[in-house]
């Protein structure tokens, strides 16, 4: 993830996680050189916000859910940013931004949305999206390519559109 975020000139500004899941006990401290310590991740609902190149854009973090069986990352955005651009280009945006994230860090599934939880198991979520269209856009990795899902609704919730899938090549 760390490399990523460095290919697009961005870093990790601070570290901010709960020493509890009731979320009562806080550590939060700048990270210098994007450097993690492994205490980072030693505790509950961890955050990084992030800087650098898109730095005008306020608001950008990462949230590192633990789940049982598997981990989920949720890359935060601004509502105001999200309203304030065109909707399917931002869209758009993020998922080159997520595919570029796959030849990094591979992932068995992304999606983009309005307040949307990671909560679905990968051994489920492709049934499951079959079954609820919940989702704005999903994107399963499928090795050498990822099928792109979209949904009756843009990642704001309010715009329509076409209901449909994609099949991505992706060079390995």
């Amino acid at each position: 993830m760390i490399d990523y975020l460095l290919q697009k000139d961005m870093s990790i500004k601070k570290v901010k996680f709960s020493l509890d899941p009731d979320g009562e006990t806080w550590i939060e401290h700048s990270v210098k050189e994007n450097i993690i310590k492994d205490d980072d991740f030693s505790g509950y609902y961890t955050e990084f916000e992030l800087s650098g190149r898109s730095s005008d854009r306020k608001g950008r973090t990462i949230n590192i859910q633990k789940e049982t069986g598997f981990v989920g990352f949720v890359l935060s955005l601004n509502w105001t940013e999200v309203v304030s651009h065109d909707v399917i280009h931002l869209q758009q945006e993020i998922i080159r931004c997520l595919v570029d994230l796959y030849h990094t860090m591979t992932f068995e599934y992304a999606f983009i949305g309005h307040e949307i939880e990671v909560e679905i198991h990968p051994d489920e979520f492709e049934k499951c999206l079959q079954d609820q269209h919940a989702f704005p856009v999903a994107l399963i990795g499928k090795g050498n390519h990822i099928d792109i899902y979209y949904g009756d609704v843009g990642i704001d919730g309010l715009s329509s559109q076409e209901r449909r899938m994609e099949c991505l090549k992706v060079k390995r």
